[in-house]
């Protein structure tokens, strides 16, 4: 991203509690790249609601579909540089789309500006009730012994779910044979009707089911155990210490957007993410508020670059 450049004028303003005091004098609009209702969509909905009350002016969500979010995060990139047009983005534009296409829609390391990191979304890893593995180790176990023979399915490629199997397998060193989806209610519906054996997906979209008794959960990704489901253990304590993955999201700009607007928006970001009410909500939802500098954008990415560098050339050779 354009992070770098961008870091030394927007920290100066947001220390010194400078700011541009027309800014924002309009809607601002957020670009979702991705469909109404999904779970970015529902967080960026959250978060830009409080968001406008921060700013005294609306913050539309548009989505915009396509490309495993690449349309949505190009829209953001041909945008005026002005302020009024912000991005919801991932780990999946900001990391792994760089390894994953060899096309590449624009430069993510000089295109965008960063405003602040948003939340952490974990993935979990679950089979049916009626699956004879009830630990993480019943299936590691299983797919050494049967290789291939075992399934788990995941998201489509380009998410944190599909490169997490990936991960899952070099780590573990596990059997299992990856199926991905293009929809979570698919995955789900050949889960419970025993056509796969596991699955590895966003935890929220499946608490539902988690609570119903419908599916059991045998491991969370990410490198703590999860407040809204705290009896699940994580695949790092279950023997893989170093395996660590989530569906992290951050809000980004166009590359050029004035430092002042940058400050004023992290400002309304982070006081949105400690709103009781939002964070309440974001929890609930087995998402953990994040926020900080723009800073901590470009650590992230920086953090996350090796691993799936590493990760996705080995299973793409």
């Amino acid at each position: 991203m354009y992070l770098r450049y961008a870091l030394a004028g927007a920290l100066t303003l947001a220390c010194s509690g400078v700011q541009a005091e027309d800014f924002p004098a309009r809607a601002i609009t957020m670009i979702v790249p991705a469909a109404a209702g999904c779970n970015a969509d529902i967080t960026a909905r959250l978060v830009g609601q409080e968001m406008s009350k921060q700013l005294g002016q609306p913050v539309v969500i548009e989505n915009r579909v396509g490309a495993g979010g690449r349309i949505g995060t190009q829209a953001v990139v041909r945008a005026a540089a002005d302020g009024y047009t912000i991005g919801y983005a991932h780990v999946g534009t900001l990391v792994l789309h760089r390894f994953l296409f060899k096309e590449q829609m624009y430069d993510i390391d000089k295109d965008l500006a960063p405003i602040g990191l948003v939340a952490e979304t974990p993935n979990v890893i679950v089979v049916s009730q009626a699956s004879p593995y009830r630990t993480l180790q019943d299936l590691i176990g299983a797919s050494k012994a049967q290789p291939d023979r075992i399934t788990m399915t995941s998201a489509d490629p380009g998410t944190t779910s599909e490169v997490g199997v990936k991960l899952f397998i070099a780590q573990t060193g596990a059997g299992v044979r990856q199926i991905p989806y293009k929809a979570t209610a698919a995955q789900l519906a050949d889960l419970l009707g025993g056509h796969v054996d596991s699955m590895m997906e966003n935890l929220p979209p499946l608490i539902g089911n988690l609570k119903d008794g419908r599916l059991r959960a045998l491991a969370v990704t990410t490198r703590k155990r999860v407040a809204s489901n705290p009896d699940v253990p994580t695949v790092a304590e279950q023997g893989y210490p170093d395996y660590e993955q989530g569906a992290w999201s951050a809000l980004v700009a166009p590359a050029g957007t004035p430092p002042e607007a940058l400050a004023r928006l992290n400002q309304a970001l982070n006081a949105a993410l400690a709103a009781p009410a939002v964070s309440a909500e974001l929890r609930s939802r087995s998402q953990e508020p994040l926020g900080g500098p723009p800073a901590q954008v470009q650590a992230q990415v920086d953090k996350e670059l090796p691993k799936w560098r590493s990760v996705i050339q080995a299973a793409n050779p």
